[in-house]
């Protein structure tokens, strides 16, 4: 492989896509949290089919005082392949997956954003590789997250070992970025890694349980 193919085929590995599209259909359930109705499952905008496993809420103290910031939901295509005891270490085999997070206040871009720099970094995840870094701006660039918005994350990976992460903005904006082995792993650690704050915690504990 010459020069000029490495640097071609890098290009494409890490490359971004944007469109306007929902790319997660939510058939929602009977339960509730905080008012919203619980999805029951989901499915792609490509008609793959995604089990819920489980939604929770995120709080964040904000001068000594708990927010309601989200309710936060994880699909997974197979469940079989997704051990909740481990859920990084197999959220890639249970591909194609998805967290979507319904707001209940609003939310500003940059807030978002830098909640999941912090998460990220705290899970020692380098945000200055490339695809982490389109990732991060499409937060940024997205738009605040109003209440009664959804953003909504989906991970799958491809034949030759690279993963796609899609984000959608409250807007529907679906923003399409290709990495490396390991890039849903390192997004998904926002919420299923080491957590950020307490409110991370009880967060991921109550979609996991």
């Amino acid at each position: 492989m010459n020069f000029v193919t490495k640097t071609l085929f890098a290009a494409a590995l890490f490359s971004s896509s944007v469109t306007f599209a929902q790319i997660l259909k939510v058939q929602p359930g009977t339960e509730k949290i905080e008012g919203v109705a619980l999805p029951a499952s989901a499915s792609t905008s490509e008609g793959q089919k995604l089990q819920f496993v489980g939604a929770g809420l995120r709080n964040k103290k904000v001068v000594m005082i708990n927010v309601k910031v989200y309710i936060g939901s994880l699909f997974v295509t197979d469940n079989t392949k997704f051990k909740k005891s481990e859920p990084l270490k197999t959220i890639t085999d249970a591909a194609p997956v998805a967290m979507q997070l319904h707001f209940l206040r609003d939310v500003d871009a940059e807030k978002v954003q830098t909640s999941f720099k912090d998460a990220l970094e705290i899970n020692k995840v380098d945000i200055k590789k490339p695809e982490v870094q389109k990732f991060l701006d499409a937060v940024k660039t997205g738009g605040e997250a109003k209440k009664g918005s959804t953003f909504t994350i989906l991970g799958s990976k491809r034949s030759d070992g690279s993963e796609v992460i899609v984000y959608e903005d409250s807007n529907l904006k679906a923003t399409t970025i290709s990495g490396g082995a390991g890039f849903l792993q390192d997004i998904f650690s926002i919420l299923f890694g080491t957590p950020s704050d307490d409110g991370v915690a009880k967060l991921k504990a109550e979609i996991l349980k």
